[in-house]
């Protein structure tokens, strides 16, 4: 055998049983704001990824998910899927860089611009709304408050479906108009109480707006959507929104039929929904913002603490813009959202460290189908980690040498 053969051999051998000491190149964000190169070792081989791949892609068909899917394990996507059609009219098939309607899961990006800021020592988490919103009609809000959901804000789409007498889109400064105008009574007093409110979320984006001195649609893109590479992300905008080709188009279902959505006012209203993504540019989010790459450790270790009243000082499962679970042995940090016929999740479980993000535009039941993947993921990575653990040590355990005679 001549050495060209002989280090063929061993190269192809050691390509074979040792796939773990392969990686990928992935972009991380330098102080400039623009990609660097990084690389990550990844923790499953081709083959483990085929066999879980295949598990939830049957899966996701036998419940007939109509969407886009993602599952990672660490930092390694294990499965993606794409099905159904952007528009049914059309019949223009989904893809993996088709964009959504993120609905809620925004409120995330809304919180990291807020953290953002407050990291630039542009504001403070504890400062007065009317700080930045003179006209606000509440003296005793804080920003915190909005972040967390205890402001007691009614929901402004009362106001819009009462009180906005066109059916023009409506922007922030026009829901915060309608509100300086009705001064509606507080739900509660400010941080006693946990109420969902995507009043909150709309005024935070204003905030945004308001101390950065741009357009929170501006604003996002410029200091998250671009640094992190998520070229399929945007926030809604009427007449850029026209532009795009195929769009994707939220419908209901009814009776067994699917119903399309129209446009309607509250879809220009941003900061709680309408950023638009695809499961891949928020698989990108995740990583970047995990490895604290957009805002730093001690600022995400906040964001994923849990919130107090300030009446008897009781926890709620919210952060800053994600909530926050303990289901049996799974520590989630999630967001879902819902909006005119799309549904989406963005998950991750602390505990096993697999994401699942889940986009569909046909109103699907979201968090069943994710717990059902996590479930599935977490099983199969068990069994695969467990044998891959055994033959490592069978590998790495001395040999017996029988000597001659015994």
């Amino acid at each position: 055998m001549g050495i060209t053969n002989i280090l063929s051999y061993f190269i192809m051998a050691f390509l074979l049983t040792a796939p773990m000491k392969f990686g990928i190149v992935s972009n991380a964000i330098a102080t400039n704001n623009t990609p660097i190169e990084t690389f990550e070792e990844l923790p499953l081989s081709g083959s483990q990824v085929y066999v879980i791949d295949s598990v939830l892609q049957r899966r996701l068909k036998r419940n007939g998910f109509r969407g886009t899917a993602l599952v990672a394990y660490k930092n390694q996507i294990i499965m993606q899927y794409a099905h159904g059609y952007a528009d049914y009219r059309s019949k223009q098939k989904i893809s993996l860089e088709s964009s959504f309607q993120l609905a809620s899961v925004s409120k995330s990006f809304t919180a990291a611009s807020v953290m953002l800021l407050k990291e630039r020592g542009l504001l403070d988490f504890n400062d007065n709304v009317l700080k930045y919103i003179p006209e606000f009609p509440y003296d005793n809000i804080t920003i915190k408050e909005l972040l967390q959901h205890t402001s007691g804000l009614q929901n402004y789409m009362y106001l819009v479906d009462n009180y906005w007498k066109n059916d023009s889109l409506i922007t922030n400064e026009d829901v915060l108009d309608l509100i300086v105008k009705y001064n509606l009574p507080l739900n509660n007093r400010p941080g006693r109480r946990f109420l969902y409110s995507n009043t909150g979320y709309a005024m935070l984006a204003l905030i945004v707006e308001r101390v950065s001195k741009q357009p929170f649609s501006s604003f996002v893109k410029e200091n998250i959507f671009e640094p992190v590479g998520m070229h399929h992300t945007f926030t809604f905008n009427r007449a850029v929104f026209d532009t795009i080709s195929p769009k994707v188009v939220g419908y209901k279902r009814r009776g067994g039929r699917l119903y399309r959505y129209n446009y309607e006012p509250n879809d220009m209203v941003l900061g709680d929904k309408s950023v638009y993504s695809s499961v891949n540019d928020l698989f990108l989010y995740l990583k970047a913002l995990n490895s604290f790459q957009i805002v730093r450790k001690e600022t995400l270790e906040e964001a994923y603490t849990k919130g107090k009243t300030s009446r008897y000082n009781r926890s709620f499962n919210y952060g800053y813009g994600w909530r926050l679970k303990q289901d049996h042995d799974k520590d989630l940090v999630y967001h879902n959202g819902l909006w005119h016929g799309f549904s989406s999740t963005l998950t991750r479980d602390m505990n096993s460290d697999i994401t699942v993000i889940l986009l569909n535009n046909t109103t699907a039941s979201i968090s069943s189908i994710k717990m059902d993947l996590l479930d599935i993921a977490k099983k199969e990575l068990s069994t695969m980690l467990i044998s891959q653990d055994n033959n490592t040590k069978m590998a790495n355990s001395p040999s017996i040498i029988s000597e001659p005679g015994s």
